[in-house]
């Protein structure tokens, strides 16, 4: 099926989404036949990808949407608190409790409840947990009422729950619960083709924001957004648009103003169209730089990656450049995806 490029921009209180590569619209697709329904949805993928934009772009294409939508990161709060946070507490429940509160699940009633960072939640927790999401109801802390509550969960994750689970530091039972539907989002080093369009969109959006004269990349600046590795994915590029906004007075933007960790990271021999936002794939050959310090699987993990990236993921021209079989790349790939 030909899915056309998409976007989903604020309006209506939609989310702020763009969607150009493969992967993405595949991920986009899943959203849309999910959306309608109260499936309970894990949404997997390293940190800065865009798990909460995701989230609520579930609420707002469900049948829920006009109801609330109650986000609570479960790796930023303290092991005392989640509880209360999560089923709210009585009066006088504990040191501190002068009044009664509703906690996430109370209020998100009739609507969703995203649970982010589910990874980090102690063990104790995890099993209060579950019978919240198997019963859909809960007590306060200090109380004896059992209340029902009506809300759809979607949690998240950046680390391995499958690897958590091995080492004993999250229920199976839980995971299984969460992850009815499963939606992984892929770091933005694999979604090259995102890349300058997100730049773009931030580029217009911070302009506006800081009510600055119109800007552009210059070709140069362009291939450096385009071929650094992105570590911490969509939220490093958006703080480093803001950042190239604010302090370039010109109206081109050129890589100057970009940190020195991108300029340190990237190989710019590549060419360029005559758009300068429209930037070629890099070409295999381009330099890549191995940390001090790495295991040499960590190494070969990366020289993979940038492999795959300078050829569009094309499994059997990588292999063919890396000098492997297709299988045997098809197996390391595996075995890093069980590991990292």
């Amino acid at each position: 099926m030909e899915r056309k490029q998409i976007k989903y921009t604020k309006g209506k209180k939609s989310p702020e989404f763009i969607a150009n590569d493969k992967s993405m619209k595949d991920l986009c697709y899943k959203i849309d036949k999910i959306a309608t329904t109260d499936a309970t949805v894990l949404i997997t993928g390293e940190s800065g990808t865009g798990k909460e934009v995701v989230s609520r772009l579930i609420h707002h294409k469900s049948k829920r949407k006009d109801q609330p939508f109650v986000a609570l990161n479960c790796g930023a709060i303290s092991k005392d608190l989640v509880e209360s946070e999560l089923f709210g507490h009585e009066k006088g429940a504990f040191t501190g409790a002068t009044e009664k509160k509703e906690g996430c699940f109370e209020q998100a009633s009739g609507g969703t409840i995203f649970l982010d960072e589910i990874g980090e939640m102690e063990l104790d927790m995890q099993v209060k947990l579950l019978r919240a999401v198997e019963q859909r109801s809960f007590r306060r802390v200090g109380g004896k009422e059992e209340i029902k509550t009506d809300v759809r969960i979607v949690a998240a994750t950046n680390c391995n729950l499958k690897k958590a689970i091995e080492e004993g530091d999250f229920r199976k039972d839980l995971y299984y619960r969460l992850c009815v539907i499963e939606l992984e989002i892929p770091p933005l080093r694999e979604r090259r083709s995102d890349i300058i369009e997100l730049a773009d969109f931030y580029l217009k959006k911070f302009i506006k924001k800081h009510e600055c004269e119109p800007k552009y990349f210059t070709n140069e600046c362009g291939n450096y957004l385009r071929n650094y590795m992105w570590p911490g994915n969509v939220r490093e590029l958006r703080n480093t648009i803001e950042r190239t906004v604010i302090m370039c007075m010109d109206k081109e933007i050129s890589s100057k103003f970009l940190p020195s960790e991108i300029l340190e990271d990237c190989s710019c021999d590549e060419a360029f169209s005559d758009s300068k936002l429209n930037i070629k794939n890099p070409i295999p050959g381009s330099q890549v730089k191995i940390p001090l310090g790495i295991s040499m699987e960590e190494a070969e993990k990366m020289l993979i990656d940038r492999t795959l990236l300078s050829v569009d993921n094309n499994k059997s021209e990588a292999a063919k450049i890396l000098g492997f079989s297709r299988k045997t790349l098809h197996n390391k790939l595996n075995k890093y995806e069980n590991q990292y």
